[in-house]
This record gives C-alpha cells, sequence and structure tokens, in this order.
C-alpha cells in the first residue's frame, strides 16, 4: 500500500516534470524504503487521537477470547526478534517449520511434536498453551542471531523478523544502495548528519539539497520582513523588546 502511493505520488511528479521538459523518465520506488517512514507513527497517532502513544510492551493481547497474551518480541544473541504465533494457513506452515527447528535443537516436548497444527486456533488457544510453545521458542532464538535467525527464517518460511537498530537501518546494504540516507551539515556541530532521502528515485530529475533543521530566529528577517512586510525598524524594536 505505501509503495504503491508512493509510486503514483512518483509517477505525477514525472509527468509534470514531461510536461516541462517534454522529456520522460524511469520512477524508481523501494518497498523498504516506503515503509521506513510509515513506521514512524507517532505523528499521525497524535493527529487522531490527541494522545501521546505509549510503548505496549513485548506481549501483544486481544488475539484469543480467552485473555491469552502472546510474546512479540524474543531476545537473541545481539539483539532482539520479532516473532508472533499465528493461526491459519500461514501460522500452521510456520508453526510446524518451528517445531522441527526445536527439534533439531532437542528443544521441542512431545506435546509439540504430536500436536495437531491443523487444528490449532489462535482464537481459542489458553495462556498454558502458548507459554508451552514459547518457553523452547525463546531459548531456541538465544542460540542465534538475528542475521543467522532471518536467515533460516526465510529458508524455513517462517514469519519472523529481526529488530533493527538504528545502526542497523544506517548499515543496511539496501538502503546504502539506492543512496536513501543524505547527509547536511550542521554548523552548529561541526559535522555533518544524515537524513532520509527522498522517497523515490528519478532518473531524469535532480533530487533537492538537504539542509539541516533551522536554529531558533535563523530565518526572523526572512519571516518577518520578507513575507509579513515589517520594517527594520519594528524589527529593532521587537528585539529590544525581547519579541524574537
Amino acid at each position: 500500500m505505501w509503495a504503491g502511493m508512493y509510486a503514483a505520488a512518483g509517477a505525477l511528479i514525472a509527468h509534470y516534470h514531461r510536461q516541462l521538459t517534454n522529456v520522460g523518465q524511469h520512477v524508481d520506488v523501494s518497498m523498504q524504503s516506503a515503509l521506513l517512514w510509515a513506521l514512524a507513527n507517532a505523528p499521525s497517532f497524535w493527529a487522531t487521537n490527541r494522545m501521546p502513544a505509549v510503548r505496549g510492551g513485548s506481549r501483544i493481547t486481544g488475539r484469543s477470547m480467552t485473555g491469552a497474551q502472546m510474546r512479540a518480541i524474543y531476545a537473541c544473541k545481539d539483539g532482539y526478534l520479532n516473532f508472533i504465533i499465528y493461526g491459519g494457513k500461514a501460522g500452521r506452515r510456520s508453526n510446524q517449520a518451528l517445531v522441527k527447528w526445536m527439534a533439531e535443537h532437542d528443544l521441542a516436548t512431545d506435546s509439540l511434536r504430536n500436536k495437531d497444527w491443523n487444528r490449532f486456533s489462535i482464537e481459542s488457544s489458553t495462556q498454558a498453551e502458548i507459554d508451552e510453545i514459547e518457553g523452547p521458542t525463546s531459548k531456541l532464538f538465544m542460540q542465534y542471531t538475528k542475521a543467522e535467525f532471518l536467515e533460516e527464517a526465510f529458508k524455513r518460511e517462517m514469519i519472523g523478523y529481526p529488530v533493527a537498530n538504528a545502526r542497523d537501518i544506517l548499515d543496511d546494504p539496501h538502503l546504502k544502495d539506492r543512496g536513501f540516507w543524505q547527509s547536511a551539515h550542521q554548523p552548529a556541530l561541526g559535522r555533518d548528519l544524515k537524513f532520509p532521502g527522498l522517497f523515490a528515485r528519478f532518473s531524469a530529475a535532480e533530487t533537492a539539497r538537504l539542509r539541516p533543521a533551522p536554529h531558533i530566529g535563523e530565518h526572523n528577517n526572512e519571516i518577518y520582513e520578507g513575507e509579513l512586510g515589517l520594517t527594520p525598524a519594528e524589527m529593532k524594536r521587537l528585539r529590544e523588546e525581547k519579541v524574537v
């Protein structure tokens, strides 16, 4: 959905560019890059609810009619993983692959090995049932790094992925290859800072250069005199009165 919206916006920009220059171009949108912006949900949460978002912790509620809580975040060797027990067809394949993985490490109980995953329902699962699955799961994941888990989950066709920290995102090879991160000089710090780039890549249009966030009052003259029409004398008086 997000990549589709970005592609539509990019196509409109390219169409406008063609109207101005009579030159068409290729618009390149990354689903991963699109989701990086989508994950910044705190501003939209405030706009919708008029209250700050609160962290929900590592467990999810409301998925079972019995009130059972499911873990969403697991610790591993070098950080954290996201893995949730699902029902349905996708969950069945993932759960079966998980038990097989557990068995390779002698962590699967007889109950899990003999469980009929075709009849497993997340809606009616009990806390004891969930705990029985999550106990050996947490022990299994502690034997792997995030990268190792991702490789195994992909190979075994399981639903799960590493929880990336800021360094992981900055070092992500896909984002680096796309040139997603842009540098802007920050005079106050005396060095360059990295910022997210544009939502799409355009083959025939230059991307705008980023500027650092303005300091307080940095553009007072441009706004008060240039846009609001105040005179230099009025600006001087406002400064003397410490209004600006």
